[in-house]
């Protein structure tokens, strides 16, 4: 067995069962703590509780792609280094997979001691050169958003939960998706709905405030809600995100 340090913590994204648990048995065997989720919706769901150094990603994956998953990825979670992992072999596809974010694109089937060399020197680079980051930045733990200036925007936790459902899921959130954030009883949907648009209003305002960049969250009528900027996530999610995603396993 290889003598590498069970820090190194790994997560796989492939929908093949078989292959998933083969290469995170491989892994976990050289010392790795790794595991496997099949898809971008499973994914977010272990984001909520940690954090890998790697993702390692198919790009043929149910519902979302490998593309997009590591678009939002690389915005959401700058530090994380992404290997693609496919059988793709055409360039057009290596070309797409770069601009999203990859750091390495490697094709099927692929030596398992290259892959191991690959997040070795991937970890070597976790929390260094991280290329362009993002210009504000969410941190969970301390409620507030600190941006590359050193400015910084206090939060609620009711700011903070609805900022990282945003930010991690790349794409707008419609009302349901949002109140489903706090556990309400959405039955009176017209009640919910109006808290929300109270809430979402209040953090608008607050965010408007900062005039040195365009912070905003962009109303889509009809449709929800979405950012208008770039926001990468420090550390786990929220606890009322936790919380809702235990529950959501009983």
């Amino acid at each position: 067995m290889t003598n590498l340090s069970n820090s190194i913590k790994v997560l796989l994204v492939e929908d093949n069962e078989r292959l998933r648990e083969e290469l995170v048995n491989l892994l976990c065997q050289e010392g790795l703590t790794a595991h496997g989720v099949g898809d971008g919706a499973e994914l977010n769901e272990r984001l909520k509780v940690d954090q890998p150094h790697v993702l390692i990603l198919d790009l043929n994956l149910p519902f979302e792609d490998g593309i997009s998953i590591a678009a939002r990825i690389r915005v959401a979670f700058p530090e994380i280094r992404i290997v693609m992992l496919t059988g793709r072999v055409n360039g057009v596809d290596r070309a797409q997979g770069y601009e999203a974010g990859a750091d390495i694109y490697l094709t099927k089937p692929t030596r398992p001691v290259e892959l191991l060399a690959v997040i070795r020197n991937l970890h070597r680079r976790y929390k260094g050169d991280a290329g362009e980051e993002a210009r504000w930045s969410l941190d969970s733990s301390k409620f507030m958003m600190v941006s590359s200036h050193g400015q910084t925007i206090r939060l609620t936790e009711a700011e903070v939960s609805l900022l990282y459902a945003m930010a991690i899921s790349g794409r707008h959130l419609d009302h349901l998706e949002l109140m489903s954030l706090f556990n309400q009883d959405i039955s009176d949907e017209k009640s919910c709905k109006s808290r929300l648009e109270v809430l979402i209003s209040r953090l608008r305002s607050k965010l408007r405030m900062q005039g040195s960049s365009p912070l905003d969250i962009q109303v889509l009528r009809g449709r929800g809600y979405r950012l208008t900027f770039a926001l990468a996530c420090l550390g786990v999610a929220p606890p009322e995100l936790v919380r809702s995603a235990d529950r959501d396993d009983d």
